[in-house]
């Protein structure tokens, strides 16, 4: 089968290849997936370069954490997936750009989505609702700020927050960007480029700040995000993508001690781990909790609500130079590997 391949840690364009590797065979608790379409992650870039990540590996190895197909096959445990149309994520978000796929935590796919908006579903929106919901308790008319408004994190992040009856200030950068999160529901979109984040915050809020803050790119602006929160409010860290440390710098207590604020952390993880793991502050929530917001995403769909946002499709043959581009910041929303096209076709 054809997987897209990190060979060396380099730049996306200098680590990656499309090589034939063997079928994976599914373990106990995994199905295989014969992949109609999978996504791709900002954390790719950082596996690519062998830079800091939440999953790290050693060339070789099979890039792509969330993908979309039916299932073909099941380990033990895993029975009642066989045949089922799914959406899922990859164990160590390793193996999804590929023809096959083995898949840890799966899920029904949307009936009305297609495979590749399906494929783009699962990572944004679920670790959004995570963040606004299991975490910071969302409340309808509370204010929130959005980060990264126009990525595919961000996307999903700002329509579920409409959706839960919250005025949301987008954050992104440049024009078109800002269109798109306007598009999506947003209040106001302020353009990072042009504009000051804190004087467009206070002036939307009265002075006062968001209750919420929803940051996926943490780096050097974190600091600045601490300070349009309200008394009280809450920082919501969901990624790392523009610090090259993936957040492991660490960042001075006092600001936060300042502000009033509280720090909320979120990972898009559905496990039981042992104790060992949770000696290295592995924490995750549980299997039940997926169904659970997995069940609420379904619904909220249905209803026209949310929608995943695909900016590119390519094919396999398109990783690489897709990947680049995402770390040029030159994309919006989700970029989608469609299996079903050829090598050199392009949507």
């Amino acid at each position: 089968m054809r997987a897209v391949r990190v060979v060396r840690h380099a730049s996306p364009g200098d680590a990656i290849e499309v090589q034939d590797v063997a079928v994976p065979e599914p373990g106990p608790g995994e199905v295989r997936v014969d992949v109609a379409a999978a996504s791709l992650n900002f954390g790719d870039i950082a596996r690519c370069r062998g830079g800091v990540a939440a999953v790290m590996a050693e060339p070789p190895f099979t890039l792509g954490m969330d993908v979309a197909g039916v299932v073909e096959a099941a380990g033990a445990g895993m029975e009642e997936w066989l045949g089922r149309r799914v959406v899922g994520i990859c164990p160590q978000s390793l193996g999804g750009l590929a023809e096959k796929a083995l898949v840890g935590s799966v899920f029904d796919a949307p009936p009305s989505l297609d495979d590749v908006a399906a494929a783009a579903l699962t990572l944004p929106f679920h670790v959004s609702y995570l963040a606004l919901h299991e975490r910071a308790a969302l409340r309808s008319g509370e204010t929130v700020v959005v980060r990264g408004g126009a990525s595919a994190v961000g996307t999903a992040a700002i329509q579920l927050a409409v959706a839960a009856g919250a005025r949301v200030i987008a954050v992104a950068g440049g024009a078109e960007k800002g269109r798109l999160c306007l598009e999506l529901g947003a209040a106001r979109a302020v353009d990072q480029e042009t504009e000051s984040v804190f004087d467009a915050v206070m002036d939307e809020t009265g002075e006062r700040g968001a209750d919420v803050i929803f940051d996926p790119i943490g780096g050097d602006q974190t600091e600045t995000m601490w300070t349009c929160g309200a008394l009280g409010g809450r920082y919501l860290a969901v990624g790392f993508n523009d610090d090259p440390e993936s957040g492991l710098t660490g960042r001075p207590l006092r600001k936060l001690s300042m502000a009033n604020m509280t720090v909320m952390g979120v990972i898009l993880a559905y496990l039981e781990v042992p104790r060992a793991f949770r000696q290295f502050g592995v924490n995750p929530f549980p299997p039940a909790t997926g169904a659970r917001v997995h069940a609420a995403l379904l619904e909220l769909v249905a209803e026209g609500r949310v929608r995943p946002v695909v900016g590119r499709t390519i094919g396999l043959d398109g990783v690489a130079d897709a990947l680049e581009a995402h770390a040029a910041r030159r994309t919006t929303g989700r970029t989608v590997a469609d299996l079903r096209l050829g090598r050199t076709e392009e949507r």
